[in-house]
C-alpha cells in the first residue's frame, strides 16, 4: 500500500486526481495541497511514497516541493504533472528529483498507469516532453575531441561490471524484473545495483544517471 500526495493549487484538478487515486485499492491515503509550505510541512512528518505535482503553484514553483521530498524522504519519487512544457522547467524538475513528466494536454496518459511505471522503475514521460529533454541534453552535450586526443573519465572506474550491464538495460527502458531477467538474476537484486549506481553518480533518477554515465563514458 502506497501513500500519495498531490500538489495542485486547481481545485477541480486536484479533486479529480484525489477521487482517481483513492479508488485504486493499492492506495492507502491520499492528501492534496496547494501550496510548497502545505505539503513540505506535512512532508516533514508523514511518508510520502508518492508525489503528483504541478510547478505553478500559489507560492512558487512545485520544483521545491519536489526538491524537499528528494531530499528529505530518498526512497519516494515525484512525478510531474503541468501545463509547462519549456526545457528550463523539464530540466529543473528532473535534476531536483522528477522521476517522471507529464504534460497536462497529454491525452494519452492515466494517473495510476504512470505511478505503476515509476514503481517499476521507469519512467512516465509524456512523447512531447521527451523531445525536448533529448533536444536540451543534444545542445548542450560538450564537442566531441578530436581522434587520439586524451580523454578525461574520471568516473569510467566507479561502476562494476554487473552495475554497468544494469544501466545498459535501463538505459533502453528495462524494468527491473526485465533487467532481472535479462541478467538472470533476482529481481530484489536490481534496486540494490540501481541504488549504487545512482550514489556513485551523484543522481537522484534514471535519467541523471544515464545521462552522467554517457558523459563519463562509463556506458555509450
Amino acid at each position: 500500500m502506497i501513500t500519495i500526495a498531490v500538489l495542485e493549487d486547481n481545485l477541480l484538478l486536484s479533486d479529480r486526481m484525489v477521487s482517481i487515486l483513492r479508488g485504486w485499492d493499492q492506495v492507502y491515503s491520499v492528501c492534496a495541497f496547494a501550496s510548497n509550505q502545505a505539503f513540505c510541512a506535512h512532508a516533514s512528518a508523514e511518508t510520502v511514497d508518492i508525489l503528483l505535482a504541478d510547478l505553478n503553484v500559489e507560492d512558487g514553483s512545485g520544483v521545491e516541493s519536489i526538491a524537499y521530498l528528494s531530499k528529505a524522504q530518498p526512497e519516494s519519487m515525484s512525478i510531474v504533472i503541468s501545463a509547462l512544457s519549456d526545457s528550463e522547467s523539464i530540466v529543473s524538475a528532473i535534476s531536483s528529483g522528477a522521476v517522471g513528466y507529464l504534460h497536462k494536454d497529454d491525452s494519452s496518459f492515466e494517473i495510476v498507469a504512470s505511478i505503476k511505471t515509476a514503481l517499476a522503475g521507469e519512467s512516465p514521460i509524456s512523447p512531447a516532453i521527451a523531445r525536448k529533454l533529448v533536444g536540451r541534453l543534444h545542445s548542450s552535450a560538450a564537442p566531441e575531441k578530436p581522434c587520439g586526443a586524451p580523454v578525461e573519465r574520471t568516473g569510467q572506474q566507479i561502476l562494476t561490471a554487473r552495475e554497468i550491464e544494469v544501466l545498459n538495460l535501463i538505459a533502453k527502458g528495462l524494468s527491473y524484473s526485465e533487467c532481472a531477467a535479462v541478467l538472470a538474476i533476482s529481481e530484489q537484486t536490481v534496486p540494490v545495483h540501481v541504488r549504487n549506481i545512482y550514489r556513485k553518480l551523484h543522481a537522484k533518477n534514471r535519467s541523471e544517471a544515464v545521462y552522467e554515465a554517457r558523459f563519463l563514458g562509463v556506458i555509450t
